[in-house]
């Protein structure tokens, strides 16, 4: 009677242990995300945030009537490719909420449901490694200090990052997890999870490629188990199969991507802040006693510790090697070191969790079920207080209430005696959770901040009449003055959002900044038409507050209006003989450029890029990029533009100095044109005379009626027509079909996989099960 009284009350305590520990820490971070402001039908701001409202919203309205997940967008940067670059599946999943949610409040769900998921997906794995559901509940509840850490705000993985704008960093983190933990079940215990994995896999490269990069290095430790070779490599096949829609364009077009320049981080604070003073230790015990015991913790150390090694080598490598390496790498190391926060993290939790159980078989298996309950009572009470001080007022209704419910989940069974287990475990995971909340100082008004929207700033009205006005102008780019305090309407990027709020007036700013090859060259413009710009590329040659320079270059990039913000830019501009005032919407001001149309036949005859052309003792430039940036810094240049490839017959030019003057005979007349999102046509009278295309080049574009087009300096395109009309469509190319095809494939490997069965003969390899 007694054995079957312990299993009776073992089994309760699997039940209530697990599902109120994750339930619990899920409950926790949400309420730090201020879920009442989530649900109110507003227009998220905050950060990139408040620039990322533009991404889905364009592929519900352009896309995806048009039959596309990724395509072109004129909204910023003079074009953009739009989804080649950036992360689709949050914005699919935003998309489809939106049907049964009102916008705003579908991309703010979506924004929160990666950290919502990483106590789930933390416990599946922990579980997935073997561990029991003490430890796994254990390693739940750790989350909770991981996603609250504020000592750093961009790299990814935790609310502060989430609010910057890296909520598809947390989607693909929690992915991840549960991906890695399918592939150690698929290897050491039955071949049927194999397609979920596969599918896990799809879904973490297409939430984000950083994450996916120190996952695939962490999975292949996988193959040092005996028979997993085949298992592996079957789900890593398919799983890169199912994204390969979106994968396979992204490697073949990454060249085309712009490099913001991140320094690298030199300070080993971020290596060890110090939410992790008391967790290291406990780490260091956690990991030795999980390496003794089971060989699936190998892709969780790997994962842990590949960013601390990979951490320092870009200055080591360039200390060492001058010359040899670039001055900035393009993966910049911070945005590894969440993998190393979460390690530390997950590997204390498990060290704790171990800790119990050892405890757990020297106490009395019965423990009266009043005292328990009553410290979960006086705890729940205290983590309330604690809410009460650290966040705000209107925190306390929503504590109460998850309070209550979690207090009803326990109390069913009140008076009937639990296990010192369930005791010990749910006093571990309180830890951690209590732990984290009460690191919490900042995250919770930047949540506030974010999801209240632009709507509830107290300068909306301000920030919305200017929408309006400009909603009223004939249609153009506009070039705003960057400036900090844009801040107070929800984000210094709040201007970015000029055309989601107005049609036909994109913006020459954009958040997606690696996607254009006009990136650098715009933030070069916003340093000339800004009385205090960011200039957040380094290594550029800016030029700040220089009306003169500024407005020669937005003339390459056909940009018809200027937006002031500061007395000092407004004070400039209506001085500039070139610029007209045309609106005014307190505090910003609205100024027409000098007529220029978005496609124009060149006065000089083009050059060629050839850099092995360099004279002797002069060093060719590295590149066709770093060529233009030296020409677009040469304004006398201007007129004289330079392809990247094009006709042998034309000059050739090696450095910006020497581009050739050579005056081509009348320019024709050209009308008729048209630029949308996915066409872009003309009718002109100077057939065979090149014809520059003011919009962003990319090698999608083909034209019809014109050779070309090329890239041309500075980083739009170039035509020549053949005839009078010409036509540029932006069309599938190799990359794109040949990824579509393998998703077609992988999905219907996916389905057909997902009805097998070990009966059919693929059944784990004998001895291959790890006995925990």
């Amino acid at each position: 009677g007694s054995a079957a009284d312990l299993n009776s009350m073992k089994s309760r305590d699997r039940s209530w242990v697990p599902s109120v520990t994750i339930g619990v820490t899920a409950l926790a971070i949400l309420t730090v995300l201020n879920p009442w402001l989530i649900i109110e039908s507003t227009t998220p701001s905050g950060g990139d945030m408040g620039a990322h409202v533009l991404g889905p919203a364009f592929l519900r309205d352009v896309l995806i009537p048009e039959g596309r997940l990724m395509g072109w967008s004129n909204s910023w940067f003079a074009g953009f490719p739009a989804f080649y670059f950036y992360f689709p599946l949050p914005s699919i999943v935003i998309v489809l909420l939106d049907v049964v949610l009102p916008y705003g409040v579908a991309f703010k769900v979506v924004s929160v449901l990666g950290l919502v998921g990483m106590a789930p997906a933390a416990f599946f794995l922990a579980r997935s490694l073997g561990f029991s559901r003490s430890i796994a509940s254990v390693a739940a509840a750790a989350m909770a200090p991981f996603v609250f850490m504020e000592s750093y705000s961009i790299y990814g993985g935790n609310v502060a990052s989430t609010l910057a704008g890296e909520f598809a960093y947390s989607w693909s983190f929690a992915l991840g997890l549960v991906y890695l933990g399918l592939l150690m079940k698929s290897i050491k215990e039955d071949p049927k999870y194999v397609p979920w994995a596969a599918a896990a896999l799809a879904a973490t490269v297409l939430s984000h490629v950083l994450t996916t990069m120190v996952l695939v290095v962490a999975s292949l430790t996988v193959l040092t188990w005996k028979n997993s070779f085949r298992i592996a490599t079957r789900i890593w096949f398919w799983g890169f199969l199912i994204s390969a829609f979106w994968t396979v364009p992204l490697v073949a077009r990454i060249n085309l991507t712009s490099d913001m320049a991140w320094t690298p981080l030199s300070r080993w604070e971020e290596v060890f802040p110090v939410e992790l003073w008391l967790l290291l230790p406990i780490a260091v015990v956690g990991s030795i006693w999980a390496v003794r015991r089971t060989a699936r913790i190998l892709p969780i150390m790997t994962a842990t510790l590949v960013p601390v090694i990979y951490y320092p080598m870009p200055l080591v490598l360039n200390s060492y090697f001058p010359g040899v390496f670039p001055e900035r790498w393009k993966l910049w190391n911070g945005r590894l070191l969440p993998y190393w926060y979460f390690g530390v993290t997950f590997l204390a939790a498990i060290g704790v969790g171990a800790l119990v159980m050892v405890l757990s078989r020297r106490l009395p298996h019965k423990i009266s079920g009043w005292w328990p309950r009553g410290v979960a009572l006086l705890v729940g009470i205290a983590a309330v207080g604690l809410l009460s001080v650290v966040a705000a007022p209107d925190w306390i209704p929503l504590a109460v209430a998850a309070l209550f419910l979690v207090g009803i989940s326990i109390s069913l069974r009140w008076l009937e005696p639990v296990t010192a287990r369930a005791v010990l475990t749910a006093t571990a995971a309180a830890a951690f959770l209590v732990g984290g909340i009460g690191g919490v100082t900042f995250v919770d008004g930047w949540a506030k901040w974010n999801y209240e929207g632009y709507e509830a700033k107290a300068p909306w009205p301000e920030y919305e009449a200017l929408m309006e006005t400009v909603d009223t102008l004939p249609p153009g780019r506009i070039q705003w003055e960057a400036n900090n305090d844009l801040n107070k309407y929800g984000t210094p990027m709040a201007l970015m959002l000029f055309p989601y709020w107005s049609e036909g007036h994109p913006s020459m700013e954009g958040l997606f900044f690696e996607s254009s090859l006009t990136t650098p060259f715009h933030f070069l413009n916003a340093g000339e038409m800004s009385f205090r710009p960011s200039n957040p590329i380094p290594g550029l040659r800016y030029q700040t507050f220089s009306f003169d320079r500024g407005l020669s270059h937005l003339d390459l990039y056909g940009v018809r209006y200027y937006v002031s913000f500061t007395p000092e830019a407004t004070q400039e501009a209506r001085n500039h003989p070139e610029l007209t005032e045309v609106a005014e919407s307190p505090p910003f001001t609205v100024f027409e450029l000098p007529p220029s149309e978005l496609v124009v036949p060149v006065a000089y005859q083009p050059a060629v890029f050839r850099p092995e052309l360099a004279e002797d003792g002069i060093e060719p430039p590295p590149s066709f990029h770093d060529f233009a940036l030296d020409w677009y810094d040469d304004v006398t240049l201007l007129d004289r533009p330079v392809v990247e490839d094009g006709p042998e017959d034309w000059p050739s030019v090696s450095i910006a100095a020497g581009v050739p003057e050579l005056r081509l005979g009348t320019g024709g007349e050209v009308s008729d044109i048209e630029v949308d999102d996915h066409r872009i046509a003309f009718k002109t009278t100077a057939v065979g005379v090149p014809h520059v295309v003011k919009v962003s080049y990319f090698p999608n574009w083909k034209a019809s009626g014109a050779d070309g087009p090329f890239r041309v300096t500075p980083s739009v395109m170039l035509v020549v027509p053949t005839s009078e009309e010409v036509v540029l469509e932006f069309k599938n190319t190799w990359a794109e079909r040949l990824g579509i095809l393998g998703s077609i494939v992988g999905f219907g490997a996916f389905l057909a996989l997902r009805r097998k069965r070990a009966t059919d003969g693929e059944e784990a390899p004998h001895g291959s099960r790890d006995p925990l």
